[in-house]
C-alpha cells in the first residue's frame, strides 16, 4: 500500500486501530459517509477510500454525493455494521467498488486491496454487477435532448452511463453530447462478433470521465440493417462498463430485439393529437412491458389537449411525468451543452425521473 494514497473515515475507535496497524501510511478521520462527501468537495479524492456507514439515521442517501465528488479513479470501499446482500447490491449497483460489514480484520482489507489492485487491470469494472437498460422511445419529440440531460444527470450522481444512439442518419445525440462518434457501429451491429473489451475501445466516444457514446459518424450514415446477434453483442460488453445504457434512434422493428434486455422503456410525446398518436402506437409495440410515459414540451405551443383528453386519449392511462419547455434549449443543444439550460425546477423532474429508473434515489446530501 506504500504507494496507493489510501483514506479512511470511520465512526469507531476499534476499526479506526485496526487500519492503523493494517497501514501505517493511510490517513484516518473520525467519521463516515457524510463527512467524506463533505471533505471531498473542495479535495482531491485519494486513490482508495475507506468510508463508514455507521453513525447515520439514513447514510445510503449519501453515496450519490460522495460518488459524484470523487475522481472516477478513486476506488471507494463502503463499511458498516449490517450484513445485508440487499444492502450490498444497492451499494454495487450505485457505484461503490466493495461492501466489506463490520467488524474489520486485516484478513478482509487484505483481499479488498488485492481487488483494488486487479481493477487497475482490463475487463469488467468490478463494481458494476448490474447495468440498466433504458430505451429512450419518440424520435422527434426530443429524445435526443432527454437522452443527453439524463445522461449528465446519471453521471453527476455517481453512476458510469453508456449512450447508444442507434439512429442511422446520424441522430443529434452526438450533437448533444458535443462528441465525435467513433467509426465501425454498423459493422458492429451486422456481425455480432468480437472481444467485448476491444468493441469497447474501438466504438465507444468518451464525452466525459463516466459518459462514453457510441453512434454512426456522419460519413457512415445511412446503414440501418442489422442482426440482433450484433445488437446483443453490444449491449453485453456495454454493460460491463456502464450502471446505465441509454438508448435512442429507435425504430419500432428494433423495440423487439431489446424487450427481453430493457428493464424499462421512457415513452416520450408532445402534448399534441399527433403526439398522443405516437404514444399509443409506441405502447401498442411495447405489449405490456415497463414503460414510463413522458409529456415533453418541445415546442411553445398553446395548450391544445385537457388532463382529461389527454388520458382519454392514452386509453385512460395518466403521464407519469411532464417536462416544460426550456426556454434557450435549442441554443444549449447547439453547444453540446443541454444541461445548461435546466433550470431548478426541470431538474428536479429530471432527478424524481431518474429516481426509480436508477434503482437507488440520486438525492444529494444536504
Amino acid at each position: 500500500m506504500a504507494e496507493t494514497d489510501f483514506v479512511a473515515f470511520l465512526n469507531d475507535r476499534d476499526s479506526r486501530r485496526l487500519v492503523q496497524n493494517f497501514d501505517g501510511g493511510a490517513k484516518i478521520h473520525t467519521g463516515n459517509v457524510r463527512h467524506a462527501a463533505w471533505e471531498f468537495r473542495s479535495k482531491r479524492s485519494p486513490d482508495v477510500l475507506l468510508a463508514d456507514m455507521d453513525g447515520e439515521q439514513n447514510p445510503i442517501v449519501y453515496i450519490p454525493a460522495l460518488l459524484q465528488v470523487c475522481r472516477p479513479e478513486s476506488v471507494i470501499i463502503v463499511t458498516g455494521s449490517e450484513n445485508n446482500v440487499v444492502l450490498a447490491n444497492e451499494l454495487y449497483r450505485s457505484g461503490v467498488f466493495l461492501y466489506i460489514p463490520k467488524p474489520l480484520d486485516a484478513t478482509n482489507l487484505q483481499s479488498a486491496m488485492r481487488e483494488v489492485a486487479a481493477v487497475n487491470g482490463e475487463g469488467a469494472r468490478p463494481e458494476i454487477q448490474t447495468s440498466r437498460l433504458l430505451p429512450i422511445l419518440g424520435k422527434g419529440m426530443g429524445s435526443s435532448t432527454v437522452t443527453a440531460l439524463l445522461a449528465h444527470m446519471a453521471a453527476e450522481a455517481g453512476r458510469y452511463v453508456s449512450c447508444l444512439d442507434l439512429d442511422p442518419n446520424f441522430g443529434s445525440l452526438a450533437m448533444a453530447l458535443d462528441t465525435e462518434p467513433r467509426r465501425g457501429l454498423a459493422q458492429a451491429l451486422q456481425s455480432g462478433e468480437g472481444d467485448g473489451g476491444a468493441l469497447l475501445d474501438r466504438l465507444q466516444a468518451e464525452v466525459t470521465p463516466r459518459i462514453g457514446l457510441v453512434a454512426h459518424p456522419v460519413d457512415q450514415a445511412g446503414q440501418d440493417d442489422f442482426g440482433e446477434a450484433g445488437l446483443q453483442s453490444l449491449i453485453d460488453a456495454l454493460s460491463t462498463q456502464a450502471h446505465m445504457i441509454l438508448v435512442c434512434g429507435l425504430k419500432p422493428m428494433h423495440v423487439d430485439s431489446l424487450r427481453h434486455l430493457a428493464t424499462s422503456h421512457v415513452v416520450l410525446f408532445e402534448p399534441t393529437p399527433a403526439g398522443v398518436s405516437v404514444a399509443i402506437r409506441w405502447l401498442r409495440i411495447l405489449d405490456g412491458a415497463q414503460s414510463t410515459l413522458v409529456v415533453n414540451h418541445t415546442r411553445p405551443l398553446p395548450k391544445l389537449l385537457t388532463q382529461d383528453q389527454l388520458r382519454s386519449g392514452l386509453g385512460g392511462r395518466t403521464p407519469d411525468f411532464e417536462l416544460p419547455y426550456i426556454k434557450g434549449m435549442a441554443k444549449a443543444m447547439a453547444l453540446g451543452e443541454p444541461q445548461a439550460a435546466i433550470a431548478r425546477r426541470e431538474r428536479t423532474l429530471l432527478s424524481n425521473l431518474l429516481q426509480p429508473l436508477l434503482g437507488l434515489g440520486v438525492e444529494q446530501a444536504a
